[in-house]
């Protein structure tokens, strides 16, 4: 049976693929694509909530190709496959990878404006996939990852590099809520200053 990240990976993959068009009929097409995929999902006993995993998508739109005819062309990539393809879509040639654990705060950014990174949190899905899911059409280009940091707090952490970086004034406002104005050394420094501080606050219990 396939597993949920083979169904979630599907999903974006369409889901990407909607949002990188503004053309209606190829737009239908991977509308009716997700809508095949969460259906599948619900079929091997995963929810909508599961499958979309909190992106934003078209919901009207999906939710009316629900009852259309079955297509015969959906395709159907393994859990593999499907994180190649979208490896593709994020240049990580020059990621620094830190940290252990099952979940990721990652900064990534833009060639054309090197100096703005953003850096979220995922606690559900690689940050490459992550990344992937906030691409659209007003994407300036291919986004670059710098930094992987892997964690069992990333809630935690993303709020405490965020706290650091907003007293220092690197908040980029008018951005959305996760960009700042630093770089991945920074980043780095930052994580390990946290790191040895909560170790310092551990070893004075």
């Amino acid at each position: 049976m396939p597993t949920l990240g083979t169904h979630r990976g599907n999903f974006t993959w369409a889901l990407n693929k909607y949002n990188e068009t503004d053309h209606p009929p190829t737009q239908e097409k991977f509308a009716r694509y997700m809508a095949k995929y969460v259906k599948a999902a619900q079929a091997d006993g995963f929810s909508l909530d599961a499958v979309s995993n909190g992106q934003s998508y078209p919901a009207d739109e999906v939710q009316k190709y629900f009852d259309a005819p079955p297509l015969n062309d959906v395709p159907e990539m393994s859990e593999e496959q499907l994180n190649e393809s979208l490896a593709q879509k994020v240049d990580t040639t020059s990621v620094v990878r830190k940290g252990a654990g099952n979940e990721f705060v990652y900064a990534y950014g833009y060639n054309c404006a090197p100096d703005r990174l953003k850096i979220g949190m995922s606690s559900q899905t690689d940050c490459v996939q992550r990344i992937v899911q906030q691409i659209n059409t007003s994407t300036p280009d291919r986004p670059v990852l710098h930094v992987e940091i892997k964690t069992d707090h990333s809630y935690s952490l993303e709020r405490a590099m965020h706290s650091i970086l907003i007293h220092r004034g690197k908040k980029i406002h008018g951005g959305g809520d996760e960009w700042f104005k630093t770089t991945a050394a920074e980043i780095i420094d930052i994580y390990q200053f946290v790191m040895k501080s909560d170790n310092m606050e551990e070893h004075d219990r």
